[in-house]
C-alpha cells in the first residue's frame, strides 16, 4: 500500500512538472528590471504600466471565463463575485491587484482586478476571467483562446499615453 501510494506520487509530481516545462504556461522574459509596488486604482486604463509578474514580463496560456453560474459567490478575496465587473481568477498575481490580458488571436486587451484563486492547478489555463472581461476582448464565443497576461501598476502622468481600455470598477 505505501509503495503504491508513494509511487503515485511520483508519477504525479512528474507530470505535473513536464507539463509546466512542456509549455501549457510560458513565462516571457522582463524587458526591464523595474521593482513592482503596490497597485493603486485609477480612473483610467492609461494609468497603467505592464511591469513583471515575478520572474518575467507576462504569462503566456489558455484563458476561460466564468459568469452566472458564480455570481453571486464568495472569492478568494472575500468579495461576492460579480460576473458583469472586469475581474479575474488568477493562482499566483497577488489579490487585488491588476492584469491586462490581451487576446492573441485579436490582439484586444482589458485590464482586469484580480479578485480570485484559479483556475485549478491540473487545467491547462493560465487565467479564468468575469463574463464581462470575456465579452470586452471576445472570448465569449470562444470558450477558451490563448492569451498574454500582464501585471500592470499605475503609470505616472508623464508616462500616460492612452490604451482605449476599458478598467474594472
Amino acid at each position: 500500500m505505501f509503495k503504491k501510494r508513494l509511487a503515485l506520487q511520483a508519477l504525479l509530481l512528474s507530470f505535473v512538472g513536464m507539463r509546466t516545462a512542456g509549455g501549457w504556461a510560458q513565462t516571457i522574459p522582463a524587458e526591464d528590471g523595474s521593482a513592482e509596488a503596490a497597485p493603486i486604482p485609477t480612473e483610467s486604463a492609461a494609468d497603467f504600466w505592464s511591469n513583471d509578474l515575478g520572474q518575467g514580463a507576462g504569462q503566456r496560456g489558455v484563458a476561460s471565463w466564468y459568469g452566472r453560474r458564480f455570481h453571486g459567490r464568495r472569492t478568494a478575496s472575500g468579495e461576492v463575485f460579480k460576473s458583469n465587473e472586469l475581474t479575474a481568477a488568477h493562482r499566483t498575481l497577488p489579490l487585488f491587484s491588476y492584469a491586462r490580458v490581451t487576446l492573441l488571436r485579436t490582439g484586444k486587451s482589458v485590464v482586469v482586478r484580480i479578485n480570485d484563486r484559479g483556475p485549478h492547478i491540473l487545467t491547462h489555463r493560465v487565467i479564468d476571467l468575469s463574463q464581462a472581461a470575456a465579452a470586452e476582448i471576445g472570448l465569449l464565443a470562444l470558450g477558451t483562446a490563448e492569451v498574454l497576461v500582464e501585471r500592470v501598476l499605475q503609470r505616472t502622468p508623464e508616462q500616460s499615453t492612452g490604451t482605449g481600455l476599458r478598467l474594472p470598477g
